[in-house]
């Protein structure tokens, strides 16, 4: 997000304090944007703020920043348990066939 003005940044920071708008930003990165799931949480942090996140999932900021900077990894369930406090989402696992591939 370089470049952009700093008022900005706290604009779009705010709007994350709208459980709807949140629920929405991440879901549609996975979903439309085809967004591996760490790399949606990674960049919804950083659209809403490390501390916003940090004080919402209820972990520290250290760990959410070493998470954004991929020093550190999130497990799946970490990462359920984190949507779940901050956006009031869960992850949902299910596994398809390929079309036309057999093992």
């Amino acid at each position: 997000m370089a470049n952009r003005h700093r008022d900005f940044n706290e604009l779009v920071a705010t709007q994350f304090e709208d459980a709807e708008f949140a629920q929405a930003y991440i879901t549609n990165l996975i979903n439309e944007e085809d967004m591996e799931l760490d790399e949606a949480l990674r960049e919804t942090i950083v659209s809403m703020g490390l501390q916003a996140f940090a004080d919402k999932a209820d972990i520290s900021i250290q760990y959410v920043s070493d998470f954004v900077k991929k020093r550190k990894k999130f497990s799946t369930e970490s990462i359920d348990k984190y949507l779940q406090k901050a956006f009031a989402l869960k992850i949902k696992m299910s596994v398809e066939s390929v079309k036309g591939e057999v093992a």
